[in-house]
């Protein structure tokens, strides 16, 4: 069988700390971010979409944050800034000392969308955040080449079993999207052998902070807990964990 680039990408990922989809993932949001800060910033349709979005999530907003790229998160976020007080400008009330109280107090209780609420819809994202978007599609891209490398010669499944395995949000994903049999009976049986290993680690970990066993020094176990938290939630935000 022809290797896709996705068996390359998930072959390596695999042999890093973490879930392996969590980090191609990472990846891939850092890559776009990087893209659009060096090459297209000053891209006309970006900047529309990026003020229909009202910028990038929140997760992805602080990738802005990099050595060098002030000048671009500068020009970007004026763009968004400047879009949202335009908004504020064109909203559905005049807010000038000509406009009374008796007024604001009438249209905030018509029977029409209070002008606040109204207010508040124009101020949210139009669309979805562009980083999302490509996020979910790498995802589905990586999801089907695990799916389609995880049996047969020189799968996926022993660097699978080797490694940190993928967290659970990950996992229930992929095996969702699972309908052959020995593709599914090769995910279960990897993903459990990751646990299994895991759990004798933490069962190491906690027998050392018995008093009794104080003296002796940690081995690989010694971040097991939170590992444990990786593998059930996924890839701590940037700045986090160990």
């Amino acid at each position: 069988m022809t290797k896709s680039a996705g068996f390359y990408d998930l072959r390596q990922a695999f042999g890093e700390p973490g879930c392996a989809l969590c980090r191609l993932l990472a990846q891939t949001a850092d890559s776009y971010i990087d893209s659009m800060l060096w090459e297209l910033v000053n891209d006309p349709e970006l900047r529309q979409e990026l003020n229909q979005t009202r910028g990038y999530c929140r997760e992805h907003a602080w990738l802005l944050v990099r050595h060098g790229a002030s000048l671009g998160a500068a020009i970007m976020m004026k763009d968004i800034i400047d879009t949202l007080v335009r908004v504020a400008s064109a909203g559905p009330f005049d807010v000038s000392s000509s406009f009374s109280f008796r007024q604001m107090w009438q249209s905030f209780n018509s029977s029409q969308p209070s002008a606040a609420a109204q207010l508040a819809a124009d101020f949210a994202p139009q669309a979805p955040c562009p980083v999302c978007v490509k996020v979910q599609s790498s995802e589905g891209y990586y999801l089907a080449a695990l799916r389609q490398h995880l049996t047969g010669l020189d799968s996926l499944a022993p660097a699978y079993q080797a490694s940190a395995g993928l967290c659970l949000p990950h996992f229930r994903r992929v095996l969702a999207q699972t309908s052959d049999r020995e593709t599914l009976t090769a995910l279960v049986e990897a993903q459990k052998a990751v646990w299994q290993r895991l759990s004798t680690e933490l069962s190491e970990f906690i027998r050392k902070k018995d008093h009794r066993f104080q003296h002796e020094s940690y081995g690989s176990e010694g971040d097991s807990w939170l590992r444990a938290i990786e593998a059930v939630v996924g890839t701590p935000p940037k700045g986090k964990g160990g």
